[in-house]
């Protein structure tokens, strides 16, 4: 049995889907400035910070195959912004590992202005509150797929 959704819960997955393709739509344009891609850009992020961290487990992070992920992958490399490094246990393992540089200093300025812009004239206090009800949201999601 379908269960229909409220109309205060259509709302906030509405809502979730709009801001995910608009916020999308914002960062490939902005991104375009610097040769770099709305995905690569989530590549780099997810990488940046993480050690020993395969292309199989970068895919699953951001829900593809990790096929699919190859291209991306070997185009940042050529970019000079993403290592493969050889597992000295495993000749079969590669990691991936961010190179940081200009480019890469860049997206950091370009996110740190999306955020500005997308936040002006809302109050810290309110926006202190959105992070908190977000982080509950993303926690109860975990929860889900660990269920």
């Amino acid at each position: 049995m379908v269960k229909i959704l409220t109309k205060t819960h259509q709302s906030l997955l509405s809502h979730f889907g709009k801001i995910h393709r608009v916020m999308a739509k914002t960062l490939e344009s902005r991104l375009s400035s610097i040769g770099m891609t709305y995905q690569e850009m989530r590549i780099a992020g997810l990488l940046m910070g993480e050690h020993n961290m395969t292309q199989k487990a970068l895919a699953e992070k951001l829900c593809v195959r990790a096929a699919t992920l190859s291209v991306a992958i070997s185009k940042l490399e050529a970019q000079g912004l993403v290592n493969r490094v050889q597992s000295k246990t495993d000749k079969r393992v590669n990691y991936l590992q961010v190179v940081p540089n200009k480019k890469i200093s860049k997206v950091d300025d370009i996110l740190n202005a999306v955020e500005a812009d997308i936040t002006r004239g809302i109050p810290k206090q309110d926006l202190q509150v959105t992070a908190q009800v977000l982080s509950k949201i993303i926690d109860n999601l975990q929860a889900q797929q660990g269920a």
